[in-house]
């Protein structure tokens, strides 16, 4: 497979990553303004706060490095031997080996969000999150280690180097295996929830955005970054860099999402609640039928024959009833409990409803928690 030129490669990961920066900016903005403005009567969690901020500071710093790279090896080194294609091969320059560690260190930080709405979706289910939770500490030590192997490189001029091949590759595969299994677990646990809600009849436009919320949260689009990276380095591609630079940003991006997401109550938790309440205060205005006495300890059986039976001039049955006057055949006493009966029958299946609504309402509120 055909490879670009080093040199272009690295100018057009820069490039694409300040694009992917500037969303980063605005969520990170959006963020700060929801938690200061619109969340003054709800305290936020301060972990997440932070994390938040720290990962907008290392992609900050990541990009940052990017340009002054791009300056010391199209600018300054540009006469040096080997042109900038040798600038950018050496592995061990100290600005190289931080992007490096920061991106280990960033997209740690970003597992690690998708694992929380992992342990969240799942109702702070521990036994669903400790798989995702070990893949994070292995890419972290396999991620670390990585920097450890790029600094002592003095004499490794491409990142494609069979020492750095082994690294490289168990770095990409664990956040890799981490995003896939945390987006399995996300996606089926909403893909779950949807379906708790299926015969509220959801309007067609609520339905595809409950669907991009599946991608948004579980990182599907992360994870599709991660295949193509992979798919590019062990074709030993130059055109590697230009996913793997971008990627830094995109590890910020998709969590921060995520805690917008959270923070301004337009998950799909957050969607359920929300036609769960609808569906229990359409089954609170449908018209109620009284069941007599009955619901308050014994019925009298006096009242039986003095009750209001509804008139349906499509029953030849309740034709002969007369509404408010009292009943003096048998055949018009079994007629009449007859109805009483089934009204009874319909206000039992109303309080069902009902209680199951709540029911599902309370179960959603308690896996926001």
């Amino acid at each position: 497979m055909a490879s670009i030129a080093l040199d272009r490669a690295y100018l057009t990961a820069i490039w694409l990553e300040t694009l992917f920066y500037g969303i980063n900016l605005s969520l990170f903005v959006s963020y700060m303004a929801i938690t200061k403005f619109k969340r003054r009567g709800r305290p936020m969690h301060k972990l997440i706060v932070i994390t938040a901020i720290l990962m907008f500071l290392l992609s900050t710093t990541h990009v940052s490095l990017g340009f002054y790279r791009l300056i010391e090896g199209f600018i300054v080194l540009r006469d040096e031997a080997g042109g900038p294609g040798a600038f950018f091969s050496d592995v061990s320059i100290p600005a190289n080996v931080a992007k490096v560690t920061i991106h280990t260190i960033n997209s740690v930080l970003g597992d690690s969000i998708m694992v929380w709405r992992c342990f969240h979706v799942w109702s702070r289910s521990w036994r669903m999150s400790m798989a995702p939770i070990l893949l994070i500490i292995a890419s972290a030590v396999c991620g670390f280690g990585q920097s450890v192997i790029f600094a002592n490189g003095k004499t490794i001029h491409t990142a494609f180097q069979s020492q750095l091949a082994r690294w490289n590759g168990s770095v990409f595969t664990l956040s890799l295996v981490t995003n896939v299994v945390v987006t399995v677990l996300i996606g089926c646990r909403i893909w779950y929830l949807s379906r708790q809600y299926a015969d509220m009849n959801l309007p067609t436009t609520l339905k595809y955005r409950r669907i991009l919320l599946i991608v948004v949260e579980s990182g599907a689009v992360y994870s599709s970054a991660l295949i193509i990276e992979i798919t590019l380095y062990f074709l030993d591609n130059n055109a590697f860099y230009i996913i793997y630079d971008p990627i830094a940003q995109l590890t910020a991006i998709v969590p921060t999402t995520i805690i917008v997401l959270t923070s301004l109550g337009l998950t799909s938790n957050d969607l359920a609640t929300q036609e769960t309440k609808r569906a229990s205060h359409a089954l609170e205005s449908r018209p109620q039928f009284a069941v007599g006495a009955g619901r308050r300890g014994r019925m009298n059986t006096m009242s039986l024959f003095t009750s209001t039976v509804p008139h349906d001039e499509n029953d030849e049955n309740t034709n002969s009833l007369s509404t408010n006057q009292p009943f003096s055949q048998d055949s018009d006493k079994k007629i009449a409990l007859g109805q009483l009966h089934s009204q009874s029958n319909s206000q039992l299946d109303s309080d069902l409803e009902k209680g199951k609504a709540r029911e599902m309402d309370r179960r959603v509120r308690m896996e926001m928690r």
